[in-house]
């Protein structure tokens, strides 16, 4: 079977949600948190509290305005349509927060994608509709605190040894998952990572773009040419590895 991976933020939508969530309801102090993350001076856990601590007294209303504005790639819903065509299962893997993935994709008429993501709480202020941010971390990793969210764990559970292992993403918390994938889709900051680490990746622009790469493979795969759909030994061997405890 294809399982697909999908990272959410910049991917599926157009611009990074949760930056510019936190940067906008907690201002410009958000930017030296995520900073200090992706330079490996703090966690990413550390990150989302250090962020949440900076939104107090959010108004609801117009946290909701702000997330109903946020657009996805025109092609995404034809990607899912082209997936349920052919019988290939999307899973939606974010390390950022539930409440505004789960609000976006509904906006969007998407309810059957399974996603995983960090928790975030609106904890009501004194009755109003004023609430502050209560986040918790369902999927840490107990070795590796890069991910509060850990994609490689999700894609090892939800996938058998021979399914195939597609992963789409673009930017730092995907840097992990495109190791244990057999098939990547990567752009901007995924893409150079990819390229520095000697990943195979194909490049994408937008889901369209990937709908038509996996058209052509399917096809390959069909015809059993060598250039198909298949497992990829390095991918493997990252995942033995996971799995003895290396």
């Amino acid at each position: 079977m294809i399982k697909i991976f999908i990272d959410f933020d910049g991917t599926i939508t157009r611009q990074d949600v949760g930056d510019a969530l936190f940067v906008r309801f907690g201002g410009k102090k958000c930017l030296d948190y995520i900073n200090e993350y992706r330079n490996e001076k703090i966690s990413a856990v550390d990150c989302f509290y250090s962020e949440c601590n900076e939104c107090i007294d959010i108004d609801k209303n117009k946290l909701n305005e702000f997330l109903d504005a946020q657009e996805i790639d025109s092609s995404f819903i034809e990607f899912y349509s082209f997936c349920k065509r052919n019988d290939i299962m999307p899973f939606i893997l974010s390390d950022g927060m539930d409440y505004y993935l789960d609000r976006i994709l509904k906006n969007h008429g998407i309810t059957e994608i399974p996603f995983f993501a960090n928790h975030l709480e609106l904890t009501p202020l004194d009755g109003s509709l004023k609430v502050s941010f209560k986040p918790s971390f369902p999927f840490t990793d107990e070795t590796c605190d890069r991910c509060a969210c850990c994609k490689r764990n999700h894609m090892l559970t939800l996938s058998a040894e021979d399914d195939i292992i597609i992963y789409i993403g673009e930017g730092y918390s995907d840097r992990c998952p495109v190791h244990y994938a057999d098939i990547v889709f990567a752009k901007d900051e995924l893409q150079t990572y990819c390229r520095q680490q000697n990943v195979s990746y194909f490049e994408y622009r937008g889901f369209a773009d990937i709908t038509k790469r996996l058209e052509i493979l399917l096809d390959n795969k069909q015809s059993k040419k060598h250039f198909g759909l298949k497992k990829r030994r390095q991918a493997q061997l990252a995942a033995r590895e996971v799995f003895l405890g290396g």
